[in-house]
């Protein structure tokens, strides 16, 4: 068991015990310099302005072991309830980080895709990994980035050559499980889609109820000119649960990032959201919602750099909060010198649900062409005392026009989920999760004031 807190000495163990893996020399040289990048960075404090707004003494001074030292087991019966609906998906599934073959399932792919473990893909296409691996996602980023490189070793890759669809979409589902004791477990997935390829990735990064466990993830992207990716973020994670990642992602000209994330689990959640648009013509849409309550806290920063000429991206970023939970979403967009034509729009809608909830918005744009269009925006507001009133002279008691009023607050980002019965299957999710964790906590303390 290793303590974790944030100076680095102390998690030279840990480092030790899921970093020394097998591989070849440049994977080892990629862990090599994750544990250097972490021994001279250490974790994130709140002296950092990154992390000021996250209270981290919530996952520090928790103690963990490697993932290995837990030897869980996950069957089918506990997947069959998360797994998408009225969906034919190639799956691959992973538990604490590692892939697990028993529980992935894929079908026949075209000639030269490989949607595979990132063990198995080491393995079987090690030149191909080797070409992307590293080199989108920056391990001196912070130490929670540092130490899943210097832990390298498995996780999930979705690899597409030129010019290929892929015919069902891929679900990369995480399930941390730790049933005797907190565990960590921090997988690498690798999403690389060359020129023109096309794909729908669906990820899931799953907790049960009852069991501490911290993920700490990267999510690495590459997409080639012309390329278009469809990404499903799903966060369920248990309410003691810890779950921190980072996506990077280079997108080339003309080519396109259309993501969803829904983050409603844990106590504590981070997400960093880094995209680079490196060509002329490159597209990104963000859009995201946290639903959360009782004491959670989730964070997201978004950093957008347009590096070419005629760029877009459109970022709707949506938060309800109640109980005593704190959301934050730091939204950047820094556009380069030459990136004349560049359009740009960012948007931070927030929900409170309760008096003791608080929500910390903060969209900013640094600007360094012509000829560029960008805007931003925040709000921060209470359910409508208003439309509250109205629901219940219509016979709605104020728990039930509370739920109708936080699910069409929802609702525009939920509405873009692909696929009707997937959608409807989130949908549910999302509603439960609010009545349960969001409003029940508002209804109790109000009740009682």
């Amino acid at each position: 068991m290793a303590v974790l807190d944030a100076t680095p000495d102390k998690l030279d163990l840990l480092i030790a015990a899921q970093g020394a893996k097998t591989g070849p020399d440049w994977l080892e040289a990629l862990r090599a310099a994750g544990r250097d990048g972490f021994r001279a960075l250490g974790l994130p404090t709140p002296r950092q302005e990154d992390w000021r707004n996250l209270r981290l003494n919530a996952l520090y001074g928790q103690s963990f072991a490697a993932a290995d030292a837990a030897a869980p087991r996950l069957t089918w019966a506990h997947l069959q309830p998360i797994v998408p609906k009225g969906l034919d998906c190639d799956r691959i599934a992973m538990v604490n980080g590692v892939f697990s073959d028993e529980l992935s399932a894929v079908g026949e792919l075209a000639d030269g895709v490989v949607v595979a473990g990132l063990s198995q893909a080491l393995a079987t296409a090690p030149d191909r990994v080797h070409a992307v691996l590293g080199q989108v996602a920056r391990g001196d980023r912070d130490g929670f980035a540092a130490l899943n490189q210097a832990a390298l070793a498995d996780g999930a890759a979705v690899l597409v050559p030129r010019g290929v669809e892929l015919a069902r979409p891929v679900h990369l589902l995480h399930h941390a499980l730790a049933p005797r004791m907190p565990v960590v477990a921090q997988p690498r997935i690798v999403i690389d889609l060359a020129e023109n390829a096309r794909a729908t990735v669906i990820e899931h990064w799953r907790g049960l109820a009852g069991e501490t466990a911290f993920v700490n993830a990267t999510v690495e992207i590459r997409l080639g000119r012309g390329a278009k990716l469809t990404l499903i973020r799903l966060q369920t994670s248990g309410e003691k649960g810890f779950h921190i990642d980072r996506l990077a992602s280079s997108i080339a000209g003309d080519a396109e990032l259309d993501m969803i994330q829904i983050d409603m689990g844990g106590r504590l959640s981070r997400h960093t959201l880094d995209v680079a648009l490196e060509g002329r013509g490159a597209a990104a849409v963000l859009d995201g919602l946290f639903a959360i309550g009782a004491e959670q806290q989730t964070d997201t920063r978004s950093n957008v750099e347009h590096r070419a000429r005629d760029c877009r991206l459109s970022q709707t970023w949506k938060g309800v909060a109640g109980g005593r939970a704190r959301g934050i979403f730091n939204g950047r967009v820094h556009v380069l010198p030459g990136a004349i034509g560049t359009d740009a729009e960012m948007s931070s809608r927030n929900l409170l649900a309760s008096r003791e909830a608080e929500i910390l918005p903060k969209p900013e744009l640094e600007i360094h062409a012509d000829e560029v269009k960008c805007a931003h925006g925040a709000t921060v507001g209470a359910i409508s005392e208003q439309e509250l009133f109205y629901l219940r002279s219509r016979g709605l008691d104020a728990a039930e026009g509370r739920r109708i009023l936080t699910r069409a607050f929802a609702e525009e980002i939920v509405d873009r989920l692909p696929f009707e019965t997937f959608r409807e299957q989130v949908s549910g999710w999302v509603d439960r999760h609010m009545a349960q964790t969001v409003l029940n906590e508002t209804v109790a303390k109000e009740a009682t004031a």
